[in-house]
């Protein structure tokens, strides 16, 4: 749901949020409630006027129940240390406010509730955000960290898995509070949106992945060059498991060798992935099976 826009970047709502909203204001916890709308919006916000510090194209910002989601339009995945810089721009615009507020608390309004409350916030939103775990700031942290070792889509994969694991924990510390006579209502929420949320990272890594590999060609154009790497598979070895090798931060030339290693032939990456795409093609069109590409 759009809400207008601020500095040029549009502002939509889930409609979960208002949600999640109703539900502190019920609990009686108006002032609370838009304290953290405000802590979120901040978060988000350090999110994209980052982005746009460091030349990248910022569409919009989404609230969620439990967050928010800055749109980044360019591609991070050939460059993971832009996604670490941004990660870490949400988490350190909550330690400074954490600071303002300490400062306030203790030499202008000492005992203020409310602002007791926004540094508790601001602190428990920075340090949640920082666990390695996608959709989490600290897994983003995470993947640009390993995405170099392992390639984009295996360290997305590794990142969602921990914040599926982090999602089950969750929900299992809001049972026990609850049936312990405790408020864990909020605590089972947010892991289920959580798991979610990770689950939908993990799915989407492949496509993420493939869609890096389709725009090289004119990455390379535009840096005038990137760095080369070669592979050598046997000429049986399927495409998918190909583009398994590929790293977003090389060009790949993949050597196809039979299993006497006689060589076959060369073949650029550009050329191998437009290769793939006709065949694709040809076998949506025709009905064919797609098992041995695939």
């Amino acid at each position: 749901m759009p809400l207008g826009s601020l500095w040029g970047i549009r502002l939509r709502v889930n409609p979960l949020f208002f949600l999640f909203v109703a539900l502190w204001i019920f609990l009686g916890a108006p002032l609370e409630t838009a304290l953290l709308c405000l802590i979120v919006l901040v978060h988000e916000f350090a999110h994209a006027l980052s982005g746009r510090a460091m030349g990248l194209k910022v569409s919009e910002i989404q609230l969620y129940p439990f967050g928010g989601v800055a749109r980044i339009e360019e591609l991070l995945e050939l460059e993971p240390y832009l996604e670490r810089r941004l990660a870490w721009a949400g988490p350190a615009a909550n330690f400074a406010l954490a600071g303002v507020g300490m400062v306030l608390y203790s030499r202008l309004f000492p005992g203020c509730g409310p602002l007791l409350f926004f540094i508790r916030s601001n602190l428990i939103l920075a340090l949640f955000n920082l666990l390695p775990a996608l959709p989490l700031d600290g897994g983003r942290i995470l993947r640009a960290t390993l995405s170099p070792l392992l390639g984009f889509r295996s360290a997305t994969e590794k990142a969602a898995l921990m914040g599926q694991i982090l999602a089950v924990l969750l929900c299992g510390a809001g049972v026990f509070f609850w049936r312990a006579g405790g408020f864990g209502l909020s605590a089972i929420l947010m892991g289920i949106f959580l798991f979610f949320a990770a689950t939908r990272e993990k799915k989407m890594a492949v496509y993420s992945f493939l869609r890096s590999l389709g725009v090289k060609e004119k990455e390379l154009f535009k840096r005038g060059g990137l760095k080369g790497e070669l592979l050598v598979v046997l000429e049986e070895t399927r495409l998918l498991d190909v583009f398994r090798l590929f790293s977003p931060q090389r060009y790949h030339f993949v050597r196809v060798v039979d299993r006497s290693q006689e060589v076959h032939g060369e073949i650029t990456e550009t050329s191998l992935i437009r290769a793939a795409i006709h065949t694709m093609s040809k076998m949506l069109a025709g009905g064919e099976d797609r098992k041995n590409l695939l």
